[in-house]
């Protein structure tokens, strides 16, 4: 077999150091996706809830605005707090079907609430565009924007428990793992005292038979 130039032994060998770097890149960089997507996610679920109502509390202060004729500051308050109502009530309602530790009263009372809370933001800023002549599609577009803060906390809600149950997992495992290493050690400290005892029971038995010897010469 003809052997290599110099010059392609030196071009091989480059374009294996490029194509094991450019691997080795890749491989990083799906490493750190793998190990980014939880956060991700975890951020993704917990900033949602709190953006995504924001515009629709603007939005319904302006219908109060516009509709009802108050005050600037007082349609302001009241769609920042009819919205921080629908985060707790919809992400308390997610946790309370989930984790199936409250009585069916608890949820249907919950479930009460987060209707009424729809409904008002709704009327408010639906059906009374409607009535003002707002176009039918126009206003089919607004009523699926007034579900999406409610859907982003059912979302948390789910997101809550499934953090909770994994760090019961974790805690659980931590204090298996810490139990099984105090056995551990018990058993080590029994074995190593019963290797103890029984090195002096030997050493006694040794003396006793150096001292008959003695005794008989």
């Amino acid at each position: 077999m003809k052997e290599k130039n110099v010059l392609v032994k030196m071009f091989d060998m480059f374009v294996d150091t490029v194509t094991e770097l450019f691997v080795s890149l890749f491989d990083g960089l799906l490493r750190g996706v793998d190990h980014a997507t939880p956060s991700t996610f975890a951020l993704d679920a917990t900033l949602l809830p709190w953006v995504l109502p924001l515009p629709i509390a603007f939005m319904t202060a302006n219908s109060l605005e516009v509709y009802f004729s108050w005050d600037h500051w007082a349609s302001l308050t009241m769609g920042l707090g009819l919205e921080g109502l629908g985060i707790l009530v919809w992400a308390r309602l997610a946790n309370a079907i989930v984790e199936k530790r409250i009585s069916n009263g608890a949820v249907w009372m919950l479930g009460g609430v987060a209707a009424v809370y729809e409904t008002i933001l709704i009327v408010l800023n639906v059906v009374l565009a409607l009535r003002h002549g707002t176009d039918g599609y126009y206003a089919l577009v607004l009523c699926l924007v007034c579900l999406l803060p409610a859907l982003s906390a059912i979302l948390y809600g789910y997101h809550k428990f499934d953090v909770i149950a994994k760090l019961a997992e974790e805690r659980a495992a931590a204090l298996a793992l810490a139990e099984k290493i105090r056995q551990e050690r018990r058993a080590d400290r029994k074995e190593a005292q019963a290797l103890k005892t029984q090195y002096a029971a030997d050493a006694k038995q040794e003396a006793l038979k150096k001292d008959n010897s003695f005794r008989k010469h």
